[in-house]
């Protein structure tokens, strides 16, 4: 037989794959898709497939050693879905591969070193490393030495190894993917008739009862469920054990941390918008996709949950997007109210493990429905029949790092791979989505809320004149803004209000000399924090103590200028002591299940007023929320980036939509300096075609997305004059690619990026602007000759979110 060969892609920042040649035992589990164990240089990791029947190598090629998996990782559709994103996005299709399977089923090996014998070992380095070894017992991982000696080590530990000095031993990876075994107890198929129990267990009722718990439970359950939960005794157990009445097995124990969630029941009956838009979606073909847009509180989510049990119904599955982790509570209580224990949730907030768990029971179909943020675009379902992209408008839904993919338009991609159905929701789409409508896809409208509740009206409060309650210190707070919390708090009802900047201030400043505290590692002003004080960086996460004096002129006074969600927190509770508050932002919702908390009290009407930053403006459903305060709406809307008035809009509609779900209405206060700025006057009007047509005509002259394509190349670096200097190279090298091949594209740049500098590292970029084809041919040309040339690096960002 002769020789079979693989091509294998490693989760490294290379662009090509490697080819191993697989022994004969291993061919049956080595198929494109399939995770492999393989050596690399010095240690091994875990690869996946991409051919599995590649040509035989010019030289000698290294064999696989494992391939772990009965079944391929990565299903057909799935790979082929991976080299799109690779092939249109620019990256390595090995880091694609990387972040479409849990952390837990990737791994490489570990080479440990054990010190053999001291006379032996080499001088110089060398004695350092014996030094450290016998510090820490003898033995040591050389990555662990690596780090603490902050160098590369191979060259003196195989000197200390070819002397003698030194043995080493491979640590292999764990191919088995974070799984987690438990111990359970099965009833055997041979049981005792009812009449050979009461005799079997006259004298002995504690194991009848376990006997009989276990035929309730269907036959087998997990040893601590029996010990935990029913009561019983290890002895016990161990008694049926030893008269053959039981077996006990090891097996897959599933972590599902959404288990107790309560599941939320559905609404009753459908409306006709509802009904109209859920037959429409019926009759989507295979592939094809749908923009609902409705307005918030029109039951879009209702909508989603009857189109997936029709999906369930037929035998397919179905993925759920949402665009942030505190979402993810909610929806997924909706989702399990209607289909239980089908559903699985895949997001960063859970463990690695409970990922992995996740991940597996999709992946072998015992659960048929996937919930999650970005990376869920990825779950394995088996038989997609349907994609939902709920707020498919969201920033959050572009990955920052390589791959930087945006998850909508890979569940496009995927959704015409497998022949599922596309649907999008939004009350305030994006201008890229809505112009798609009538072409790639249909649009369906919900223009009325559940119950023909109006939307709330929304007031703009200009803050150049409006009448200010004094004694609010920096804090820009309207007399309006003030008698309408008090207003809602005296009616027993709940009020929301929104400023978008953590923190307590924005920049703490020396009044004398105005010297302002720059974080030390990137172009941006430390933030004021009081719990605990000091002073914050929200990029690069530096901290430093608040100062006494000025570093500059030794002034012992400082002045804090803007104020963030602590300090408005603060000033609230002083202005309405007897109200019950709650803060919902970065820094009180960074543990696990911090989300939920706070939006389950303020459900179980434990808070009066919840203050928070964007991620309290979507999603959320409170009938008993009246009034939405938005502080300060400008906070936005003068970035320097062609999407600040787009996403400005977003934000307020949805805030404002948080208002006047229940019975008794709501309304909205915007705080403004701008209250003529179009996005403000179209989002007080809830006219969100409106402001959609008229920022079309914004970004026709100069022309900007839909109106054109995009691409941002990223040159970063540790000195600016290297960085500057690559970033001119980068600019003339696309600009004679430009010409040699007369491609109609505007190269603009080289030029510092608006945030010049982040963790270090000096950022300046080339903006590419044309059709959208000429646009992926540049990239993928840049994509094979843009590497990392000694510190300073580049990235490819194909149709950004953002340009700062």
């Amino acid at each position: 037989m002769s020789d079979r060969y693989v091509q294998v892609a490693l989760p490294l920042p290379i662009a090509s794959s490697y080819t191993y040649r697989v022994p004969e035992a291993l061919v049956p589990r080595s198929g494109a898709g399939a995770r492999v164990v393989v050596p690399v240089r010095r240690r091994e990791m875990i690869g996946i497939v991409l051919d599995a029947d590649a040509k035989a190598p010019d030289v000698a090629a290294r064999e696989v050693l494992a391939a772990p998996d009965d079944e391929p990782a990565v299903p057909a559709p799935l790979l082929e879905t991976a080299r799109w994103v690779a092939g249109y996005y620019g990256a390595p299709i090995g880091l694609t591969l990387r972040c479409m399977l849990p952390a837990g089923m990737w791994g490489s090996s570990s080479v440990v070193m054990h010190l053999a014998n001291a006379e032996r070992v080499p001088a110089g380095l060398g004695t350092q490393v014996a030094a450290w070894l016998e510090s820490r017992g003898g033995e040591g991982a050389v990555a662990t030495a690596a780090r603490a000696f902050r160098r590369p080590l191979w060259e003196v530990v195989g000197r200390m190894a070819d002397a003698g000095a030194v043995t080493l031993t491979v640590v292999p990876p764990d191919a088995g993917g974070a799984a987690l075994a438990e111990r359970v107890a099965v009833l055997p198929d041979d049981r005792p008739t009812l009449l050979e129990r009461d005799a079997l267990f006259r004298r002995r009722p504690r194991q009848r009862a376990l006997h009989e718990a276990l035929e309730g439970l269907g036959g087998r359950a997990p040893l601590r469920h029996l010990r935990e939960q029913l009561g019983f005794s290890d002895a016990v157990i161990r008694a049926l054990a030893a008269e053959g009445l039981i077996r006990i097995e090891e097996a897959e124990r599933v972590r599902d941390p959404f288990a107790d969630l309560p599941a939320s029941p559905p609404p009753p009956q459908l409306t006709g918008d509802q009904a109209a838009a859920l037959h429409a979606i019926e009759t989507l073909g295979p592939g094809e996709g749908a923009l609902l847009f409705g307005v918030t509180g029109s039951g879009k989510t209702l909508v989603y949950l009857e189109a997936v049990r029709r999906v369930l119904a037929a035998g397919g599955s179905a993925i759920v997007l949402v665009p942030e982790i505190a979402l993810t509570p909610q929806t997924v209580s909706r989702f399990r109210g209607a289909f239980g224990d089908q559903v699985a949730v895949l997001h960063s907030g859970l463990s690695d493990g409970e990922r992995a768990d996740a991940w597996r029971l999709l992946r072998r179909g015992e659960r048929r429905v996937a919930v999650g943020a970005r990376s869920a675009v990825f779950a394995p379902v088996a038989r997609l029949g349907m994609i939902v992209v709920d707020e498919e408008h969201e920033a959050s839904y572009k990955n920052g790092e390589t791959p930087r993919y945006n998850t909508r338009d890979v569940a496009a991609v995927r959704a015409r791979l497998e022949g599922a159905r596309l649907i999008l929701g939004s009350a305030t789409p994006s201008i890229e989505t809505m112009s798609r409508t009538g072409d790639s896809l249909r649009l369906l409208e919900l223009p009325e809320r559940i119950g023909a509740r109006p939307l709330p009206p929304v007031e703009l409060i200009d803050l150049r004149s409006a009448p200010r309650v004094p004694g609010m210190g920096p804090l820009a707070w309207s007399v309006a803004l003030d008698e309408a919390v008090a207003r809602c708090l005296a009616r027993g009802e709940q009020a929301l209000l929104m400023l978008n900047r953590r923190g307590f201030a924005a920049f703490l400043q020396c009044p004398d000399c105005g010297e302002v505290w720059q974080c030390p590692r990137c172009s941006i002003s430390l933030t004021v924090h009081q719990s605990p004080p000091s002073l914050k960086c929200h990029y690069c996460g530096h901290e430093e103590p608040m100062p006494y004096t000025c570093r500059r002129c030794g002034n012992p006074v400082h002045e804090m200028r803007g104020v963030g969600t602590q300090q408005l927190e603060q000033l609230v509770a002083a202005r309405f002591p007897d109200a019950r508050i709650a803060r919902m932002d970065l820094d009180t919702t960074s543990t696990k299940w911090s989300h939920q908390r706070i939006l389950g009290a303020v459900e179980r009407r434990e808070v009066d007023i919840l203050i928070g930053t964007q991620m309290i403006a979507k999603g959320l459903d409170f009938p008993d929320v009246t009034l939405v305060g938005v502080v300060e709406a400008d906070t936005g809307l003068h970035l320097p980036d062609f999407r600040a008035a787009e996403r400005s809009f977003q934000l307020l509609a949805q805030v404002a939509g948080r208002a006047g779900r229940g019975p008794r209405g709501g309304r909205v206060l915007v705080q403004t300096r701008s209250p003529s700025h179009h996005a403000l006057v179209w989002a007080a009007r809830h006219a969100t075609e409106e402001f959609l047509r008229e920022e079309l005509e914004h970004r026709r002259e100069p022309a900007y997305p839909p109106e054109t394509a995009l691409a941002n190349l990223i040159v970063s670096g540790p000195a600016e004059t290297q960085v500057s200097g690559a970033a001119a190279r980068l600019a003339d090298w696309c600009n004679a690619l430009v010409v040699r091949h007369a491609l109609p594209l505007t190269v603009l740049g080289p030029a510092p990026c608006p945030l010049v500098r982040i963790k270090d590292r000096w950022r300046w970029h080339v903006l590419l602007k044309g059709p959208q084809a000429e646009i992926g041919r540049v990239v993928r040309f840049a994509a094979r000759r843009l590497r990392r040339r000694g510190e300073v690096s580049y990235v490819i960002d194909r149709d950004p979110a953002s340009v700062l």
